[in-house]
């Protein structure tokens, strides 16, 4: 009985856990929404964003953007009416391998740039984001990683991929086709 009643409850707090994790998600989206709604243009046609820019509708039309990139993990289509999606599911995290994403969401950001404009997003457009885009430049405009870096830095500068990312990234360069 001990043993299922521990098992209830660990189970109950999980459940709270979860909840309370969705809903500082949701405040985050909607303070996004207010403060970082404005997508920052990196090379012409190529956007960065937070899913605050990702929820902003009427600035998304405004600059034009036909389709959108989301490369984070529990977030859906917004305007699915509206503009073409593709969603890469990456955790923000140094373990994670964001290289072998990058072939991918490279195609995606070709494509999009064949007719119109993308903005690539993640959930704070500081980290995933940045990660893919950074390694868009390194490949087809053969920047190493710091000119790529700086580069994007400017245009948005709250970008900070996370460590095992930047590491990643630096290994890119010196591999990349």
């Amino acid at each position: 009985m001990e043993v299922s009643e521990s098992l209830n409850q660990e189970t109950t707090n999980e459940h709270i856990v979860t909840s309370i994790m969705k809903q500082i998600r949701m405040f985050l989206a909607l303070k996004y929404c207010k403060t970082d709604n404005i997508p920052a243009e990196v090379i012409p046609r190529i956007y960065i964003g937070s899913i605050g820019s990702a929820m902003s509708k009427n600035k998304l039309q405004e600059i034009g953007i036909t389709h959108i990139l989301c490369v984070a993990d529990n977030i859906s289509p917004i305007f699915p009416e509206d503009f073409t999606y593709k969603i890469i599911k990456i955790l923000d995290s140094p373990d994670v391998n964001i290289t072998e994403y990058f072939q991918e969401c490279f195609e995606y950001i070709n494509s999009a740039l064949a007719n119109g404009k993308i903005l690539v997003h993640c959930f704070a457009g500081k980290s995933r984001s940045a990660s893919v885009i950074i390694a868009y430049l390194m490949k087809f405009k053969m920047w190493t990683f710091d000119q790529a870096y700086v580069h994007v830095k400017q245009r948005r500068p709250i970008i900070e991929p996370n460590p095992g990312f930047v590491e990643q990234l630096r290994e890119y360069f010196d591999r990349r086709e």
